[in-house]
């Protein structure tokens, strides 16, 4: 089981997460995660980054993603904070 996070370098810090979708099934998580991570490249100006994390859950449920990866980096990019 893995998260998807969508993470954002602001400064010189650690990337802080935008977003995150999950828990997913590895398969789907890895799968969503590529998606979006095509999505990002094409908007490397925003120094955006794509990571999956492992995750344990104690009912071992899943979930659906929210959103379709394009639908989700459109929803975090719209955002105020982030349109600069």
């Amino acid at each position: 089981m893995k998260l998807v996070q969508l993470k954002q370098r602001l400064g010189g810090g650690e990337p802080a997460v935008l977003a995150a979708v999950g828990p997913m099934e590895d398969a789907a998580a890895d799968a969503y995660a590529a998606d979006l991570l095509r999505l990002t490249g094409q908007r490397a100006e925003r120094d955006l980054s794509v990571e999956t994390v492992p995750v344990s859950s104690t009912t071992g449920d899943v979930a659906e993603p929210p959103a379709a990866p394009a639908e989700l980096l459109q929803a975090v990019l719209s955002r105020d904070d982030l349109s600069g």
